[in-house]
């Protein structure tokens, strides 16, 4: 019924209201009174004239889990489609306890169950549904230039922070993978 009715009213309107709604809907719609319509192998000033769709760049996403299983019940209630508890409350925390469980010191957004600062709950364009790469994640907060004064950060441009810090929190205040130098 959907498509009936927008068939009507694409083919009903003016051409530059079908181009607008067309174009909303499918890429390379021709505007109104251009030749781009042309047959394929007809010459245009001794060159033939050939309709090339330029791809898009493929954008790979991350996706959660469960939201990729479909079970959306473990964080939404089946009636309402509503979250069951908030993120701020801990909705995380009923399955990722375990990655701040045995935590002596926890990073802020970790403390106060603001998951989202880094995440997102559904998918993401980086690993471990990251909004951003990791550097710039911890860049969002904490100061580059600030980082690069000590010995232990000179090389702040070409690592990743996560190589020696768990952003979640560590045995020291300033979260250092085991086995790497406590300055």
């Amino acid at each position: 019924m959907t498509i009936l009715f927008t068939l009507v009213t694409v083919t009903a309107c003016s051409e530059p209201t079908r181009f607008r709604v067309l174009s909303f809907f499918l890429d390379g719609v021709p505007e109104p009174g251009s030749k781009e319509t042309l047959d394929p192998g007809k010459e245009v000033e001794g060159t033939p004239e050939v309709a090339v769709a330029t791809p898009r760049p493929m954008t790979r996403y991350f996706a959660h889990t469960p939201y990729r299983e479909n079970r959306c019940a473990g964080c939404h209630s089946a009636e309402t489609g509503q979250l069951v508890r908030s993120i701020e409350d801990g909705l995380c925390l009923n399955c990722h306890r375990k990655l701040v469980s045995d935590l002596r010191f926890q990073h802020g957004p970790v403390a106060v169950n603001d998951c989202t600062t880094c995440h997102h709950h559904h998918t993401a364009p980086f690993p471990k549904l990251l909004l951003q790469k990791p550097v710039d994640t911890c860049l969002n907060c904490h100061d580059k230039d600030d980082l690069a004064e000590g010995d232990y950060h000179a090389d702040v441009a070409t690592k990743n922070c996560i190589d020696c810090h768990n952003p979640h929190g560590g045995d020291d205040k300033f979260f250092l993978r085991p086995g790497r130098n406590k300055p």
